[in-house]
């Protein structure tokens, strides 16, 4: 009989033993294949195309910034759109098999007035690609003519022959429509509208004539789309080809910016899913084991070797994995959709956007899972294996009071890499610093747990005091959890898990919103805002309108986007982002006070960059030094650093002249403009003719600096909205391990239970002394739960904010704890109240 046919009767034999670690496998399968489901949607996913659904191929620029990192190339996804010139445009044409090659404009455009949703210009010869027709009227012929796709007519209540204002780059002008035209058979374009200008038009009012946002290509006849593309990517060096439903990845910014939200957030709470699944699998794993420290210890006694007790917990092991992992990979597929769905309803992905299901998560996640239960299997394995068979029989009977010193001492360095990682916002002031508390609590946790006998049972002798004075009930329950250290630990740490984690994670997220709203309200200088509303920025006739009006100081343009730099861990480098502000630095202090720490923010100017103060002094970087960066198009520069600051949550964590980012940002123009009235003017004047302005240039849109930070606020708000909707998906899963592995540790105790009732305790003796373990259990849990996020809280809090306390309201931190207690009570209670009613003599010779 080989060691699997042993471990399946054992199995088939014990199932109540082994259904605590079943149902943690089972559901934490489901959550780390929900998160790759996630992160393989954030690579692949997509709609399908619209306007270049008669293209088979469509080429972009290379939109994937690559360095050497080692043994491997580090990769990130560039958030600027790459553009090709006309060179790539005649080299594409020039591929065997290609017919005919189309460059293709893209810009941002609104018909004011009309409910079009995003509306994007292009050059008529681009039409082809749709293929659009005609279904009215004619192709534009000169510069003061447009086409309108038939979605956006409708939508406008225009016909042919009649006149419409269309605003570029917040500049409206006047034009004739020539034509009416809809996508080749049938339809109406769905995500967005289109309007056609003459080529030369459509050139200049994307600014950059001769450089294309995409390629469109016509294959000739029998020519494989996919084969083309390869050819296409080999001939044509810095280019992507793109077919089937990912060429809407060049059509649509939103499918990019929504797939690279969707890898982030999952790879970012993949990480915390798996590392939750091994801490939980091991707790139950280890439950199951020590539940059956008699059996083992038989085996040992009869003659069973070492190696061969580790291949029977192994091999139940796998097969629990496997079983287990097999059914939760389908669950893992709802769990994403729903997250999906929360995604989508917040605004933060569009709503048509699919998941992609493949066979990869799940057979990683199963791959993940069986993994888990392998190395929790070896890890409650040891004892039972290396024991010698008489001390194990002692064992069996009373449990050890000693911890293994790797145990301890692995648990030590644990707290102390938990303690350096909670103290990290106290030396980097950035979102870095804050993932900081997320991963002190991982590990404090995780140490936690290890020394867990040794914590509890201190705290015990100092908790369970006032109930060694009760005469029965109490007494008992105080000398049960301090006997029972290691079993009372293993109930303890699902419960400090939910606490710990969900108090940490959640007032992160709060902390964070208050501080990017904090810096804000404290840094803007600004009494007016002036925004474009989705015409593709601020023309510069508009910001100097604006500059122009009496009383106005200064007009600060600001452009965002992002930036990358090169670091070296560990002798491998790797790609750090940083989010990036241009502005125009003409009394900046005036708009925006960044809050400089070190150098002057006077001497941005040209070539220069100033940066976060602690982001600085982590990268080694001091004032004067050159550093070189990659911008959010993959062009690299270097700039001088001249200023250090504090206010990065709120301003972005570095800031260039507007001129470093000219012409690598996919919107040429800025966005907003910080308006500053001068000392003794008229603000009241100056709103007056921002808003009299803003109804000349209908794209504008003006708000006072309160309405400015209130939707800097918004934005946090809903980043935070989004972390919370993956961190759920977490939490629940603790909560189901809460019950799971308390439900399987107080079942297992029925035959204590029995004997507890033919010695003379009554079942309400009984009740009564489990529940003042379980309020015991959960006091202990509380406080364990709390210190562990006090650290990392206190740090992050003092800080960003200059605290001890956390944003965010009390009622978070008592909801959690009631939550759990409530948890923990009826996870316990509900199964000694079924135990309690079988018969004594019954229960007495269960083995299960």
């Amino acid at each position: 009989m080989t060691v699997f046919e042993i471990a399946w009767k054992t199995l088939r034999a014990r199932k109540a033993a082994f259904l605590g670690a079943f149902v943690a496998l089972f559901c934490g399968t489901a959550v780390i294949a929900a998160s790759g489901i996630l992160v393989e949607s954030g690579l692949r996913t997509s709609v399908p195309p619209e306007r270049y659904a008669g293209a088979p191929v469509v080429v972009g620029g290379d939109q994937t910034l690559r360095i050497p990192g080692g043994d491997f190339t580090v990769r990130e996804t560039l958030p600027e759109r790459a553009r090709l010139k006309e060179a790539a445009l005649r080299a594409v044409a020039g591929v065997p098999g290609v017919r005919r090659a189309v460059g293709e404009y893209s810009f941002a455009a609104v018909l004011p007035g009309a409910d079009t949703g995003p509306l994007y210009g292009h050059g008529w010869d681009s039409a082809v690609l749709g293929p659009f027709r005609l279904t009215g009227g004619r192709a534009p012929a000169s510069a003061g003519d447009v086409v309108l796709d038939s979605a956006t007519a409708g939508a406008a209540g225009v016909r042919v022959g009649d006149r419409v204002r269309v605003v570029v780059e917040s500049v409206p002008a006047e034009y004739r429509v020539s034509g009416i035209a809809a996508p080749a058979g049938g339809g109406e374009l769905a995500r967005q509208g289109a309007v056609f200008f003459t080529t030369d038009t459509a050139a200049r009012l994307s600014g950059r004539p001769g450089a294309f946002d995409a390629v469109g290509v016509l294959a000739a006849d029998g020519v494989d789309p996919a084969e083309l593309a390869d050819r296409i990517e080999g001939a044509v060096p810095g280019t992507a080809a793109h077919t089937g439903n990912d060429r809407s990845r060049l059509e649509f910014p939103d499918v990019g910016a929504s797939s690279g939200l969707l890898l982030l957030v999952a790879t970012s709470f993949g990480g915390m899913a798996a590392f939750v699944a091994m801490f939980v699998v091991a707790g139950t794993l280890g439950l199951s084991v020590n539940q059956r420290r008699r059996e083992f210890a038989v085996l040992r006694a009869i003659g069973s070797t070492p190696r061969q007790v580790y291949k029977l917990v192994l091999s139940e092991a796998l097969l629990v994995a496997v079983v287990a992992g097999v059914l939760g990979c389908a669950p893992g597929a709802a769990v994403a959709e729903l997250l999906r769905g929360l995604f989508a309803g917040f605004g933060a992905i569009p709503d048509d956007l699919p998941l992609v299901v493949g066979p990869a998560p799940m057979v990683a996640a199963l791959f993940l899972s069986a993994a888990t239960a392998l190395v929790a299997g070896l890890i409650a394995a040891h004892r039972p294996a290396r024991i010698n068979p008489v001390d194990a029989f002692g064992e069996a009977a009373v449990e050890r009071r000693r911890l293994p010193a790797w145990r301890v001492l692995l648990g030590l360095v644990l707290l102390g890499a938990g303690t350096l990682a909670a103290l990290m916002p106290l030396v980097v002031r950035s979102e870095l610093g804050a993932a900081g508390a997320g991963s002190a609590a991982l590990f404090g946790l995780a140490g936690l747990a290890l020394l867990g006998p040794l914590v509890v049972r201190a705290l015990v002798a100092v908790v369970a005091l006032p109930l060694r004075a009760s005469r029965v009930s109490g007494f008992l329950a105080a000398s049960n959890s301090a006997t029972a250290a290691g079993r009372l630990s293993s109930a303890v740490m699902p419960l400090v898990l939910a606490i710990g984690f969900s108090v940490t994670l959640v007032y992160t997220q709060t902390t964070m919103s208050a501080v990017a709203g904090r810096q804000v309200e404290e840094g803007l200088g600004a009494d007016y805002v002036v925004a474009d509303g989705g015409s593709g920025g601020l023309a510069p006739r508009v910001v100097e309108r604006v500059r122009a009006v009496p009383d106005v100081e200064v007009a600060t343009a600001v452009s965002t986007s992002k930036a990358f730099l090169t670091v070296s861990v560990f002798e491998d480098k790797e790609l750090a982002g940083f989010s990036l502000r241009g502005v125009t630095p003409e009394k900046l202090p005036r708009t925006i006070d960044l809050g400089v720490v070190d150098g002057d923010i006077a001497d941005l100017r040209g070539g220069t960059l100033a940066m976060e103060d602690s982001q600085a002094g982590l990268l080694g970087k001091s004032v004067g030094d050159r550093v070189e960066l990659r911008l959010g198009d993959g062009t690299p520069v270097r700039l001088k650093l001249v200023a250090t600051y504090e206010r990065a949550m709120g301003f972005g964590e570095m800031t260039v002249p507007e001129e470093v980012l000219a012409g690598h940002t996919t919107a040429r123009s800025p966005g907003q403009l910080l308006v500053r009235v001068r000392d003794g003017g008229d603000r009241a004047a100056v709103g007056s003719a921002l808003r009299a302005l803003a109804e000349e240039y209908p794209a504008l849109s003006v708000k006072d600096g309160d309405g400015f930070s209130a939707g800097v606020r918004e934005e946090a708000t809903l980043a935070a909205w989004v972390n919370l909707a993956g961190l759920a998906m977490i939490l629940a899963y603790i909560a189901i391990a809460v019950v799971n592995t308390l439900v399987v540790a107080t079942a297992a105790r029925s035959r204590e239970f029995a004997l507890m009732r033919l010695i003379g305790m009554t079942r309400r003796q009984v009740i009564r002394t489990v529940r003042w373990e379980s309020l015991l259990m959960c006091a202990l849990a509380v406080l364990l739960g709390t210190a562990m996020a006090v650290l990392p809280l206190a740090a992050l809090s003092a800080g960003f904010l200059g605290r001890p306390l956390p944003a965010g309201s009390p009622l978070v931190y008592v909801s959690v704890v009631a939550g759990t207690v409530v948890l923990g009570m009826v996870s316990t209670m509900l199964p000694v109240r079924l135990a309690l009613r079988a018969k004594p003599v019954e229960a007495i010779g269960v083995r299960e």
